[in-house]
């Protein structure tokens, strides 16, 4: 066990056992002093009372010092461990999940890492050991009296882990459906805000979302429900035990009858946090399912569990292949790709050419028929490595909401900002930034909306080639572009090509009119045009 976590959890008892002892020493100082003893007959439960009252709260303050600690930390090597699952299936693992939920899975789930060990594993520690020790002083003092308040601790702690934990189950199941439900009709509620109400369409999807959030508010009160009914247990539990121990009072002396009878009373702290612990239990295992569910996730690629080095030739050899995602889209097609060459690869819709980049930058496997760069089989690399020389923008590229600066650090956290107006002039953009009032740290807008439809396509391209990436793939780099907007990009892709290997996806014929060679994907027909540009 980590030392902080130890350290933590003896804190934690010691805490615990200053509170119950604050109240039973104070119960036996109250019934001795009406007695008049000599004052001194009293100094040391004078003196036990106050350093049990100091004690309780260091006591506490340290044990939530170090268990936070030691949690935070569990929680961001849980996070890490997340994200790093998230990038070995992305971006296939979640075509069955919408985005609000996926987030919300995520970001909750991972949450909960802390909540296990706080909520649930420390209160249990806490409340056996107190009452353990509590019944054992008892033992002492009258035995009967131990055994009934042992029984009294099995009974609660026996109602909080079967039946709060089982009452609760049912209501925890159908809120982390509505939760995700609510969230993801939130997110959308958000992102197609402009078409809704462009639309008229609002209404409706408001009112959708109102009743999600109406509907997890019911089950949210049913669990406030069943933590009640544990409460009260406890507190009923305690009032009968009062009871019992009552009637074996009678042969004690009179100072150590307020000591029994306060007990039960000392001990319902400890007893109600079990009830609330067992409230979450089923809401953390099923987030460490969720997680666990995660990692066994199948990645879309199968990575070499060898892998070879990178090659030092960028030559990209497309021979016989075939793409696709659950069948094949297209018939087999082949060509290369070098230093100075631009390949056009154009189609109708659903014919393949945004599955055929996803296939050259490794985010999906081929079908069949093989990939080779630098003459090295992409079977033989791994994914993260060919995606290090291979890179890819489209027109659906993110634009996070800050500034143009940390837009481009995406792709190089260490660039200078020469290194980014090197980049964004050779991406047409650099005097567009230089103009602006604020440079480099101008904000970009959510999605990028302060930016024109051009200067996002050149912001995309500005951090690909910051990236250093010798082969560039652009997936419909004109769409929603005007035409002399659409011809100055591909002006500046062309300018690109004397330094890079570039495919240009595009049904645009006047996109396609720069490459050196057409690739018509058209179902299952796949024809080569060589040199279309002479054309």
């Amino acid at each position: 066990m980590n030392r902080r976590l130890l350290a933590g959890v003896v804190l934690g008892i010691a805490a615990q056992l200053s509170s119950i002892g604050l109240l039973l020493t104070s119960a036996w100082l109250i019934v001795r002093a009406a007695e008049h003893p000599p004052v001194l007959y009293l100094m040391v439960a004078i003196v036990a009372v106050r350093f049990f009252g100091v004690g309780r709260a260091v006591f506490h303050y340290g044990e939530r010092l170090l268990t936070h600690d030691v949690a935070l930390a569990a929680m961001v090597e849980e996070r890490v461990r997340a994200y790093r699952l998230l990038d070995r299936i992305a971006p296939l693992g979640f075509e069955r999940h919408r985005r609000g939920d996926v987030i919300s899975r995520i970001v909750g789930d991972v949450e909960s890492a802390q909540d296990r060990l706080l909520r649930l594993r420390l209160p249990w520690v806490h409340a056996l050991v107190s009452s353990a020790v509590v019944i054992t002083l008892f033992s002492f003092i009258q035995p009967a009296a131990a055994v009934v308040l042992a029984a009294h601790v099995v009974v609660c702690a026996g109602f909080a882990r079967f039946v709060v934990a089982r009452l609760f189950q049912s209501v925890r199941s159908r809120g982390s459906l509505l939760r995700g439900s609510m969230s993801a009709e939130a997110s959308s509620l958000v992102l197609a805000s402009r078409d809704l109400v462009a639309h008229g369409t609002g209404a409706g999807m408001r009112a959708r979302t109102t009743d999600s959030v109406d509907a997890l508010a019911v089950v949210q009160r049913s669990g406030a429900w069943v933590a009640g009914a544990g409460t009260a247990f406890v507190l009923a539990a305690s009032g009968v035990t009062i009871v019992l121990l009552s009637t074996l009072a009678s042969g004690m002396a009179p100072v150590l009858v307020g000591v029994v009878l306060l007990a039960p009373i000392a001990l319902i702290e400890p007893l109600q946090s079990l009830a609330e612990a067992e409230r979450l239990r089923p809401e953390i295992v099923a987030s460490r399912d969720r997680l666990d569910e995660l990692a066994r996730t199948a990645a879309p690629v199968n990575e070499p569990v060898g892998a070879r080095p990178l090659p030092a030739s960028s030559d990209l050899v497309v021979s016989d292949l075939v793409v696709g995602w659950d069948q094949p889209v297209a018939s087999p097609v082949s060509f290369t790709i070098q230093r100075g060459d631009i390949v056009g690869v154009t189609g109708c819709s659903g014919a393949g050419k945004s599955t055929l980049a996803m296939t050259l930058v490794k985010l999906i496997e081929s079908r069949s028929g093989s990939i080779t760069l630098g003459g090295v089989d992409f079977a033989a690399l791994r994914g993260s490595d060919i995606r290090t020389r291979i890179g890819m923008t489209g027109q659906d590229d993110v634009v996070f909401d800050t500034t143009i600066r940390e837009n481009l650090r995406i792709a190089d956290r260490g660039a200078s900002d020469s290194d980014m107006y090197g980049a964004l002039g050779r991406a047409g953009l650099a005097e567009f930034v230089m103009g602006l009032p604020r440079g480099l740290d101008t904000p970009v807008g959510e999605n990028g909306d302060e930016l024109s439809g051009g200067e996002r396509q050149r912001l995309g391209i500005a951090r690909l080639l910051l990236a250093h990436h010798e082969l560039l793939v652009f997936d419909e780099p004109t769409e929603h572009l005007d035409p002399a907007t659409a011809a100055a990009v591909m002006r500046d892709i062309v300018d690109l090509s004397r330094d890079h290997g570039v495919l240009v996806i595009s049904h645009s014929p006047a996109a396609l009119r720069i490459c050196d060679q057409v690739v018509h994907l058209a179902g299952n027909l796949v024809e080569l045009e060589p040199d279309h540009a002479a054309a």
